[in-house]
C-alpha cells in the first residue's frame, strides 16, 4: 500500500481509539446507504480544507485582536471610570486568563458537539459581553462583560479554530494549524489602529460595540468548519478501519460505563501510553509560558532603564510580536518536514528563546534589545506552532480538542501568574534586570522537562515495539 494509504490508515486508528465516546462530527458516522448519498464527502488536503484554515485564522485574529488592544483603551477607562490603572489593566489579563483555562472544558465541548457550533456559541456569547460592556458605567460591569462573558466567548472559538482544521490535511496538517495561529499577531496590528482611530472619534463604548460586531461576524467563520464526518474515507481503507473498530469494540463499552465519572477528560485518553509523556510536557509548556509572558510586561521599563526613549521600548514588543507570527508559521512548516519530529522543532524552539532572555538585561544599547527580542519573540512562535502537531504525533487526531484544551488552561495560568511574580521580585531586588533573569531561568527548567518527555517517549517506543515483536 502507497504512504499516502498508510498515512490515512493511521489517522483513521487514532480517531477511533480517542474519540469513540464522543458525539456529533467528533464520532464515526453510522448511517444507511441512502443517508450516505446524502452527506457530500470532502477529500483530506483539499481545498475546502483551506477555507477552513482561512475562517479559523479570522477567529483568531479577532479574538486576540481585541484582547491584545487592552493597553490602547486603559486612560479612556480610567478617565470615565475613576478606577486606578492596575485595577483597569487587570481587566485585559482577567480576559486571557478566563478563555485560556476554559480549554478543558471548552475541548470537553468540542469532543461531544463537535468544533462548528461550539465556535459558533462562543461567538455569539463574545459579541453579547462585548456589547453589554459597552453600557457599562462601573469598573465591575465592565469586567463582567468585557473580561467574563467575553473570554468564555473567546474560549469558545480559540480551541476550534486552532483544532478544526487538523482533520482534513495529512500532508500539511501542522503548517495549516500553524497559519490559523498566526491570525493573534496579524490582528493584533491590524486592529490596533483601527482601535485608535474610533477611540479618538467616538470614544472606548463605541469601541466595545466595534468589537461586538466583529465577534458577530466570526460566526459565519465559524460557519466555515466543516464536521469532520464529512471527510471521505478511502475504499482500501475500509477494511482495516472495521477491524479496528470491531477490536475496540470492547474498549468503548468500557468507557461508555465511566462516561459519568469523567466530565472534563475522556478516560480512553488515561489508557495512552503516551499519557504519562503528555503530563511531562504540560509541566515544560507551563514553564517555558511562564517565562515567555514576561517580557511583554517587563522589557520596555528595563529598556527605559537603560537609557532608551519609551517609544522605542514599546516598538521592541512589536518587533517581538512580529518575529512571533512568522515563528508560528516557521513552527508548522517545520513540523510537516519529513524526518522532523515536533519534539525537535519544542527543544530547539525553547533552547533559542533562553539564550537572548538571560543575556538581555546585560544590553545596553537599542539595536541589540530589538535584535535579541526579535530572536525571542521567533523562537518562541515556533514552539507555538509545533505544540498541535506534537500533541497530535503522541495521542492522536481525536485527542487534540482535550488535551490541548489542557496545555492552553496551563498557559492561561503561566499568564496570570509570570508578570506578577516578576514583578514582585523587581520590587524585592530593586533591579529591572531580574524580571528577565528569572525568564530565562524558567526556559532553562523547561528545556530539562522536554528532555524528560523526549526520554520517556523513546521508552514508551521501545516497550510497544518489544510487544509488537
Amino acid at each position: 500500500m502507497s504512504t499516502r494509504s498508510e498515512t490515512l490508515i493511521e489517522s483513521q486508528r487514532d480517531s477511533l481509539s480517542y474519540g469513540s465516546i464522543g458525539r456529533s462530527d467528533q464520532s464515526p458516522r453510522v448511517s444507511s446507504s441512502s443517508d450516505e448519498d446524502d452527506v457530500v464527502k470532502i477529500k483530506k488536503d483539499s481545498w475546502v480544507g483551506w477555507i477552513i484554515v482561512l475562517g479559523s485564522f479570522v477567529c483568531i485574529a479577532v479574538l486576540d485582536g481585541v484582547g491584545y488592544t487592552t493597553g490602547l483603551l486603559l486612560n479612556s477607562l480610567m478617565e470615565d471610570l475613576g478606577s486606578a490603572r492596575a485595577t483597569v489593566s487587570f481587566s485585559g489579563s482577567l480576559q486571557v486568563g478566563i478563555y485560556s483555562m476554559s480549554g478543558p472544558i471548552v475541548g470537553r465541548l468540542v469532543t461531544e458537539f463537535g468544533n462548528r457550533p461550539v465556535c459558533i456559541a462562543g461567538a455569539c456569547i463574545a459579541s453579547l459581553g462585548m456589547l453589554l460592556a459597552s453600557f457599562g458605567n462601573s469598573l465591575g460591569s465592565v469586567l463582567v462583560g468585557y473580561s467574563v462573558v467575553a473570554g468564555v466567548g473567546f474560549g469558545m472559538m480559540y480551541l476550534p479554530s486552532v483544532v478544526g482544521s487538523a482533520p482534513f490535511f495529512n500532508k500539511r496538517r501542522s503548517l495549516a494549524i500553524g497559519i490559523c495561529l498566526c491570525g493573534s499577531g496579524i490582528g493584533t496590528f491590524t486592529l490596533a489602529p483601527v482601535t485608535e482611530a474610533i477611540l479618538s472619534s467616538y470614544g472606548w463604548r463605541w469601541v466595545f460595540r466595534s468589537f461586538s460586531l466583529l465577534c458577530l461576524g466570526c460566526v459565519f467563520c465559524g460557519m466555515c468548519i466543516f464536521p469532520a464526518k464529512n471527510i471521505e474515507e478511502d475504499k482500501d481503507d475500509e477494511e482495516d478501519i472495521k477491524s479496528q473498530q470491531s477490536s475496540d469494540a470492547e474498549d468503548i463499552s468500557q468507557t461508555e460505563k465511566l462516561r459519568t465519572q469523567y466530565r472534563v477528560m475522556d478516560p480512553a485518553l488515561f489508557n495512552n501510553p503516551n499519557f504519562a509523556t503528555f503530563l511531562i510536557i504540560l509541566l515544560a509548556d507551563f514553564s517555558a509560558f511562564f517565562g515567555i509572558y514576561i517580557p511583554y510586561t517587563h522589557l520596555p521599563p528595563l529598556a527605559v532603564a537603560r537609557n532608551i526613549s519609551a517609544g522605542d521600548a514599546a516598538f521592541l514588543i512589536s518587533a517581538g510580536g512580529i518575529s512571533n507570527t512568522v515563528g508560528r508559521f516557521a513552527g508548522g512548516y517545520l513540523c510537516d518536514l519529513p524526518g522532523v519530529h515536533p519534539f525537535m522543532v519544542s527543544v530547539t524552539s525553547v533552547v533559542l528563546a533562553a539564550i537572548p532572555s538571560l543575556i538581555i538585561s546585560r544590553m545596553t544599547t537599542y539595536w541589540e534589545f530589538f535584535l535579541l527580542f526579535a530572536v525571542f519573540g521567533l523562537s518562541t512562535g515556533c514552539l507555538v506552532g509545533s505544540s498541535s502537531p506534537l500533541l497530535l504525533r503522541l495521542l492522536g487526531l481525536k485527542a487534540l480538542s482535550q488535551t490541548f484544551g489542557m496545555l492552553t488552561a496551563m498557559r492561561g495560568v503561566a499568564a496570570l501568574s509570570g508578570p506578577p511574580v516578576a514583578g514582585l521580585l523587581v520590587d524585592y531586588l530593586h533591579d529591572p534586570g531580574a524580571a528577565m533573569d528569572l525568564c530565562g531561568l524558567f526556559l532553562i527548567a523547561s528545556v530539562c522537562f522536554y528532555i524528560a518527555a523526549v526520554l520517556k517517549n523513546i521508552v514508551v517506543n521501545r516497550q510497544r515495539n518489544y510487544i509488537q515483536l
